[in-house]
């Protein structure tokens, strides 16, 4: 576990230089899909540093429905190959990789553009010459953009990275990123978690807002055929009515042979369903934190 704070991808600001750590690939196209079309939308241009070949790239994208082809044309999106940019010297260097991204701002805000977005994969550089030096790129590039209005976003593939390496790419920014949220009110956040599938729930459940969360959970659960995984580290407070709701909800699931998996409670969750007998459900398992 990451002790670098975290921040949804559409919380990011001009001037953030954050990092995303990812074991998925389809948690790294949400993070990234909401990160370029933000820059779109805001007029920015975007430039993405790929690993492999730009096609990849703008294929996702275009799955993801940004129209990429369309602002490739236009200059505002670029998706430059790994010899275009992290390989175009051998071995890398820190110093030519900086120069390179403050021509590319230069270029930008000569177009007219609000600002710059950047986004690579580092991966690319692992085991080559010069790898080594990839802090320094970083500590480099991080101080050569802190008071323009360019972000940045490194991307780090979990299963390329030891979790050592993650750990220190990582404590090299200030957040991670995390995706945004598919539901949220004023004290209830639920994030979609992509392995195990499932969804990550941060707050409060309680009467306020329970209804309101059972029609979302309701609709996000009928889109899959498996169980339903609610990971509940982060809430910190559920009251009878919200263990009620999600006592119900297992006994619809219940319907469709299904199961309703509540995945690291805390002992004090766990007695509100123990009180009331739920835990006794046959479809709703308890997955209390260890101890």
């Amino acid at each position: 576990m990451t002790d670098v704070a975290q921040q949804t991808v559409g919380q990011m600001r001009a001037g953030d230089h954050y990092c995303l750590s990812f074991d998925a690939d389809a948690e790294q196209r949400d993070v990234v899909t909401s990160y370029v079309r933000n820059g779109l939308a805001h007029h920015e241009q975007v430039t993405y540093f790929a690993a492999s070949d730009p096609v990849t790239v703008l294929d996702f994208l275009r799955d993801s429905g940004v129209e990429p082809d369309r602002f490739a044309a236009s200059g505002q999106l670029r998706v430059m190959a790994p010899q275009e940019a992290f390989l175009a010297t051998r071995p890398f260097d820190p110093d030519a990789m900086v120069e390179q991204l403050r021509q590319t701002a230069d270029k930008a805000f000569a177009a007219g553009y609000q600002g710059l977005r950047v986004t690579g994969e580092p991966s690319v550089l692992r085991g080559r010459p010069g790898a080594d030096r990839w802090p320094e790129y970083e500590h480099k590039a991080a101080d050569d953009f802190t008071d323009r209005p360019v972000l940045a976003l490194c991307q780090y593939d979990r299963r390329v990275f030891t979790p050592a390496e993650i750990a220190e790419v990582e404590s090299l920014h200030t957040h991670t990123v995390v995706p945004n949220p598919l539901y949220q009110d004023g004290r209830l956040s639920i994030f979609r978690m992509f392995r195990p599938p499932g969804f990550r729930m941060v707050g409060e459940l309680d009467i306020a807002q329970v209804t309101a969360w059972l029609s979302w959970i309701h609709r996000a659960a009928s889109g899959t055929e498996d169980d339903v995984l609610l990971n509940l580290a982060e809430l910190r407070f559920i009251d009878v009515a919200g263990a009620r709701m999600l006592a119900l909800l297992s006994d619809q699931l219940t319907q469709h042979g299904r199961r309703l998996v509540l995945q690291e409670l805390q002992p004090a969750q766990c007695i509100v369903f123990h009180l009331a007998g739920w835990d006794e459900l046959p479809n709703l398992v308890l997955a209390e934190t260890p101890s």
